[in-house]
């Protein structure tokens, strides 16, 4: 990240998906705060910026060091499950920041070490303990469709007609050609297809023959 687009963002303040921190705050709090944007919709933690006033506060090389094996042991032992993160050092004007980039989340809902869940309020956090609304975080986990996580460089070029055509006629009997459906539609239709990206799902059905991807899938389905 660029140390402008960083002044931009504390230029707009706090909000549901960047966080400030002036120092790293104790590793209950932090977790807390993993835990929040692993929960919602995942964003930036940006250390070294003071979160009352926007005023940065530069960080030692020492502090970095301390700061960064800190981030790592809070992830994995105050996180449940475990999250991955990713951290950078941005010098912003004489001033180096620590830039933590937090995912949303496959596997909700994420816990603190005590058990408790929150979730982000606009540019805070609250607590989770309402049953539906931990119910909504089961469902809306995106470990409950494994098998629609997208493929990433995958595109309709990697499909093989010839079993997709023989899978279309299995399902509807019909004809591809005859579903006049455009292929990108009808794969986004049976979730083998995601933000124009194939999916694990398409893989399992042998639609990909993997010579864009790597991938090599010999599982037939219509075996």
């Amino acid at each position: 990240m660029k140390a402008l687009e960083i002044l931009d963002l504390i230029s707009k303040g706090e909000s549901c998906t960047v966080q400030f921190k002036e120092r790293l705050p104790h590793q209950d709090s932090l977790a807390q705060e993993m835990v929040a944007f692993s929960n919602t919709e995942g964003g930036l933690l940006i250390i070294g910026v003071n979160d009352k006033t926007g005023s940065l506060n530069g960080l030692s090389f020492d502090e970095i060091q301390t700061i960064n094996r800190q981030l790592v042991k809070v992830t994995s032992q105050s996180v449940f499950p475990s999250i991955t993160i990713t951290t950078e050092t941005v010098n912003v004007e004489g001033n180096n920041l620590i830039v933590v980039g937090i995912k949303e989340g496959f596997s909700k809902p994420y816990k603190d070490r005590l058990g408790s869940i929150y979730m982000k309020n606009g540019s805070d956090k609250r607590r989770v303990t309402s049953n539906d609304e931990i119910s909504r975080l089961l469902q809306s986990s995106k470990a409950m469709f494994a098998d629609e996580m997208i493929i990433q460089g995958t595109t309709t070029a990697d499909v093989n007609l010839e079993y997709y055509k023989v899978f279309i006629q299995k399902k509807y009997n019909k004809t591809f050609d005859d579903l006049g459906i455009e292929l990108r539609q009808t794969l986004e239709n049976i979730h083998l297809m995601n933000e124009g990206q194939l999916t694990l799902w398409a893989c399992c059905f042998s639609v990909i023959i993997g010579k864009n991807t790597g991938l090599s899938f010999l599982f037939n389905v219509f075996q």
